[in-house]
């Protein structure tokens, strides 16, 4: 792998803990620096110490959803790269969450459950761009 590709910082967001931890260790197996958070709002404190080159966001979380995240973060950082990972394909359809999407910059767009590979080869296209 691409020496420079894989000093980037990776912020993986999903309220699901597990999903969580299995992305970072994969991504940190592969030499990435990964951070992991459950939530939005940890989500945003991690964006604005570590100053990573891409998220991979959830949609659906409690409190403070995808979409709302990312607003916050687009705040501040309108540089980083997103991906948005989401179990609910319907989601995806919506006029609104296309709209936000595109007005957020969102870089691309998958769904749940992925298989590594996929992810990986999604991320490495992602932080070439």
């Amino acid at each position: 792998m691409n020496k420079e590709l894989t000093r980037k910082k990776i912020l993986m967001v999903d309220d699901e803990p597990d999903m969580v931890e299995i992305v970072v260790e994969m991504l940190t197996d592969k030499g990435y620096q990964a951070f992991g958070a459950t939530n939005g709002a940890d989500a945003i404190i991690i964006n604005d110490k570590e100053n990573p080159d891409l998220i991979i966001l959830d949609l659906r979380m409690p409190e403070m959803d995808g979409m709302k995240t990312l607003r916050q973060i687009r705040k501040k950082d309108d540089k980083v790269r997103v991906i948005i990972l989401s179990g609910f394909l319907t989601e995806f359809d919506s006029p609104d969450t296309v709209k936000d999407m595109a007005d957020l910059d969102v870089s691309e767009r998958l769904s749940k459950p992925i298989e590594n590979d996929q992810l990986l080869h999604v991320i490495r296209d992602v932080l070439m761009r």
